[in-house]
């Protein structure tokens, strides 16, 4: 997600477009991936320890982000959701520059901070620290580490409080701005905001927008329900990017009434109109309203269903590749088809050829813009075709093939530095870097590793001397919980072991690690490789 919103940006500022990337400042990232003879070991990243060159502190952008506490209704009818802990976001800038612009775009950063005045300082004078100083203990740890383990209750309010801190610091900041433009300009004329503001949310993580819009439109701006709901719906769409039911997210309504009260209130009455609509729009579909409404009221387990919501309230909901998009219309949300038949698009993953290709791979550039007599093909890769009239030129090969060993060579020296392991790049460099997860079946490519280890010990030398040479490269983070990926893990460091030392074989397979995969391991990683596996099913 992280990867393709960088993507995005670096397109969009590229595009001269007018766009923000809002995330969190995680002090310690996910974490630093270290290698042992156990397998994976977590290390908390240290990114900000030295301070960040490239951000800049916006102390004079700082937002009021609320947690629990009540809702109150007024005499007249209309709601406010006070008490509780009131926390500030604040925002740093990371500029994007676009490739040969004159601008830049923003990455604002939300960091989670208690004031001066959460301090107790009669408390902590009488040596009550931890006390004294609960809500600045608190405030950090919103943005100390991302995906922390929600195995607990805490740990599910904390993930909760991350996710809200994104949603409502932003809405507050992009509402802010459109108020400010409007500044002399007469009475704010609300419908025009989704002609000025499009919010994209990258996943369900940011699903707490769509009640916190209606929020902030309807008890800070004074805006009715269905005017606030118009705006909201105009306003939101959705990318969806995965079809695996148990990693659609699922929130505890206990937990969600405990930690955002009103928001609980939006949601439901959302549910409720839009149960009401197909009970008297499409009563064929009125069989399907438990698995179509947004909440579940199992007895066992009462859940939020985030996917539900932002289908529900999106104008918009792509898929990320044609194949991921039909799938969510012919199976996962099909029901909701037959509602907005219109409402469900494709927009496949793509990648920036600036980091991607010209920064990452300078040989094979440098061949390219030679051949194409230009370097517009960097903003324009249509261009790329024009290489085609060049396809049987055997000088290109040769450049071309030249520009891949400059690469293998560099990645085969970064993987000496970091494992110890020499590999020869002169065999086929066959590459998996992604997540850890069972689904992405890295474990298929290491049984394929360990068949083709056997096959190689069967044969005679002078067999082995016909097949192709390879080493094979995997790289990857297992989540800290997450028991079988780790397991994978510790199978494919296993089996390099045996394999690497084995000097009838060595020659011909070895197997690696990459450890602590990350942008900058991948920019070494992917101009080097030849066989690149994405073995994954669909869905």
């Amino acid at each position: 997600l992280g990867r393709l919103a960088s993507c995005f940006l670096d397109s969009m500022a590229t595009l001269n477009l007018p766009a923000w990337g809002y995330g969190l400042r995680y002090k310690h990232g996910l974490f630093k991936q270290r290698i042992t003879k156990a397998g994976q070991e977590e290390i908390a990243e240290d990114w900000l320890e030295k301070f960040s060159p490239w951000e800049v502190a916006r102390h004079d952008i700082v937002f009021p982000i609320r947690f629990f506490g009540h809702v109150e209704v007024d005499p007249s009818g209309s709601r406010k959701w006070v008490g509780g802990e009131v926390i500030q976001a604040v925002a740093y800038d990371v500029p994007i520059p676009g490739y040969k612009t004159k601008n830049t775009i923003s990455l604002r950063l939300w960091e989670a901070k208690a004031s001066a005045e959460d301090l107790n300082l009669s408390q902590f004078n009488d040596g009550q620290y931890e006390s004294a100083t609960l809500l600045h203990s608190r405030a950090h740890q919103i943005c100390a580490v991302l995906y922390p383990g929600d195995a607990t209750e805490s740990g599910k309010l904390l993930r909760l409080k991350q996710q809200f801190l994104l949603c409502s610091a932003s809405l507050q900041d992009i509402i802010f701005r459109f108020k400010e433009r409007n500044d002399g300009k007469g009475t704010l004329d609300w419908s025009t905001f989704p002609t000025k503001v499009a919010v994209q949310l990258n996943d369900t993580h940011p699903t707490l927008s769509i009640p916190e819009l209606m929020r902030l439109l309807m008890d800070d701006e004074g805006l009715g329900w269905d005017e606030a709901w118009d705006i909201t719906t105009r306003t939101i769409a959705y990318t969806n990017h995965t079809v695996l039911p148990e990693a659609l997210e699922k929130w505890s309504q206990a937990v969600m009434w405990k930690l955002l009260p009103r928001h609980m209130e939006i949601i439901e009455e959302i549910d409720k109109r839009f149960i009401a609509m197909i009970q008297s729009k499409i009563p064929n579909l009125e069989s399907k309203i438990s698995a179509i409404c947004i909440l579940d009221h199992n007895p066992q387990k009462p859940v939020v269903r985030m996917a539900n919501l932002c289908v529900i309230s999106s104008h918009t909901v792509n898929g990320v590749a044609q194949l991921h998009s039909d799938i969510l219309k012919d199976e996962l949300f099909i029901d909701y088809v037959s509602i907005w038949p219109t409402k469900f698009q494709n927009k496949t993953n793509g990648i920036t050829p600036r980091r991607w290709l010209r920064f990452c791979n300078p040989e094979l550039s440098d061949i390219i813009t030679k051949w194409l007599k230009t370097d517009e093909w960097v903003t324009n890769l249509d261009l790329l075709t024009n290489l085609r009239k060049f396809a049987d030129d055997e000088q290109l090969h040769a450049q071309w093939e030249s520009a891949k060993m400059a690469s293998k060579q560099r990645l085969a020296q970064y993987i000496l530095r970091v494992t110890g392991v020499r590999v020869d790049p002169n065999t086929l460099f066959d590459i998996q870097v992604k997540r850890i997860h069972e689904y992405k079946r890295q474990l298929l490519n290491v049984l394929g590793v360990v068949y083709r280890y056997k096959k190689l010990k069967e044969m005679k030398p002078e067999e082995r001397k016909n097949t192709t040479a390879r080493t094979v490269m995997l790289g990857g983070k297992a989540f800290a919980t997450y028991t079988n990926a780790k397991r994978i893990i510790k199978l494919v460091t296993d089996v390099g072991d045996v394999v690497n030392s084995d000097p009838e074989v060595n020659s011909y397979l070895k197997v690696v690690f990459v450890p602590n995969y990350n942008v900058s391991v991948a920019e070494v990683l992917i101009p080097g490789s030849e066989l690149s596996q994405h073995i994954s099913t669909a869905g």
